[in-house]
C-alpha cells in the first residue's frame, strides 16, 4: 500500500459488513479492506467507530475525498439520509455528523446501489458502454443507472430504487411497505415466501437460504430449478420495463444472488421476450459482475473524482 499516494477514498456501509477503497487521484486503486460493520442504536456511535477503524488501517489525514455509499434513500447533495432500514437509520444528517470527526476536503454521497453501478462502469476496460444499469441482486434489490459516465441521479434525492418496480399488483408484502415490488420476489431474504407456496413438500421441513436452493439445483433437484426458473421470470418483469423505458446498452447484475445466473438465465430469457417491445429486443447486452464485495466502495471512490 503506497500511502503517500493515498487521495481518494470510498466507504461502502453495508448492514453488515463495511467495505473500503483507496485510489490516487488518477483514479488507481492502491488498496481495499473492510469490516464487520458496528452496530448501534446510535448512528453518529456507528459512524464514529467506522471512522476509528479506519483511521487505524490507513491515515485519515492522508484522505483529501471520500465519498459514501448508503443502503437507502437520501440527499446526495447534502448528505443528509431520509432512510437507511437495514442500518436502523431515519432521518439521520450522515455529512454534518462526519465533518464533527474529521475534516474532509471533500465529501460526496449516494445510494449504495447507484455506487456498485459506477465502480461497475469504472472496471471497465477499453470502450466503456454509453449507457449501463446494473441491478444488484441480494438481501434486497438495488440498481443503479449509468449515461456519459455519470450516475443518473438527482442532487436532492437519490433515484432508481429498481427494487420497486411493481411485476405483481396487490401481490406480496415487501419491506418498503408497499406489495408487489421487485423485492419482495427476488430478494434473498423474501425468495422463501413464493417458493415455500410452489413446493411445500420440499421446503416444509426447514426455510432454505437462496445459497442452499441453488446448491440442490446445481445438484439437479428438478424443484430447486424450478424456483430459480421462476426467480428469473419475476427479475425478468422488472428488466423488461427498465429495458422498455432507457433501452440501457448494457444490463449487469451483481451481488451474492448473481452467481445463480446459470440458474435462473431460463426464465430470465422466456420474461425478457415476452415483454420487451420488439423494436427494442437485442439491444441491451445482459452480464453479470463477478467483483461484488469491492464494487460499492469502488463506485464510491470513483465519484469523488467525477
Amino acid at each position: 500500500m503506497e500511502r503517500k499516494k493515498m487521495k481518494a477514498m470510498g466507504i461502502d456501509i453495508g448492514g453488515t459488513n463495511t467495505a473500503v477503497s483507496i485510489c490516487s487521484s488518477a483514479g488507481k486503486t492502491l488498496g481495499r479492506f473492510d469490516f464487520s460493520t458496528p452496530r448501534s442504536k446510535y448512528p453518529e456511535k456507528t459512524i464514529s467507530e467506522i471512522l476509528r477503524i479506519i483511521d487505524g488501517k490507513y491515515p485519515l489525514d492522508e484522505i483529501g475525498a471520500a465519498g459514501f455509499a448508503v443502503p437507502g434513500m437520501l440527499d446526495p447533495e447534502n448528505g443528509f439520509v431520509f432512510s437507511a432500514p437495514n442500518l436502523g437509520w431515519k432521518n439521520f444528517p450522515l455529512k454534518k455528523v462526519l465533518m464533527k470527526y474529521h475534516r474532509f476536503k471533500k465529501l460526496v454521497f449516494e445510494n449504495d446501489a447507484s455506487c456498485a453501478a459506477l465502480g461497475v462502469y469504472s472496471a471497465y476496460r477499453g470502450k466503456k458502454p454509453e449507457s449501463l444499469a446494473v441491478l444488484t441482486l441480494g438481501t434486497g434489490i438495488g440498481g443503479g443507472f449509468i449515461s456519459g459516465g455519470r450516475i443518473f441521479s438527482r442532487r436532492d434525492i437519490s433515484i432508481f430504487e429498481a427494487g420497486h418496480i411493481k411485476i405483481s399488483p396487490e401481490g406480496l408484502p415487501c419491506g418498503c411497505g408497499a406489495r408487489g415490488c421487485l423485492e419482495a420476489y427476488c430478494g434473498a431474504a423474501y425468495m422463501n415466501n413464493w417458493a415455500g407456496a410452489m413446493f411445500p413438500k420440499a421446503l416444509q421441513s426447514s426455510v432454505l437460504s437462496s445459497g442452499e436452493i441453488y446448491e440442490k439445483a446445481n445438484g439437479g433437484a428438478l424443484w430447486a430449478k424450478k424456483i430459480w426458473k421462476q426467480y428469473g421470470i419475476y427479475l425478468g418483469m422488472a428488466v423488461s420495463d427498465i429495458v422498455n423505458l432507457l433501452v440501457p446498452a448494457q444490463i449487469v447484475f451483481t451481488g451474492g444472488l448473481a452467481g445463480a445466473y446459470s440458474e435462473f438465465k431460463g426464465g430470465l430469457r422466456i420474461s425478457l421476450e415476452k415483454h420487451i417491445l420488439p423494436s427494442y429486443r437485442g439491444r441491451s447486452l445482459i452480464s453479470v459482475h463477478a467483483g461484488a464485495c469491492s464494487v460499492g466502495a469502488d463506485g464510491a471512490a470513483a465519484m469523488t473524482l467525477l
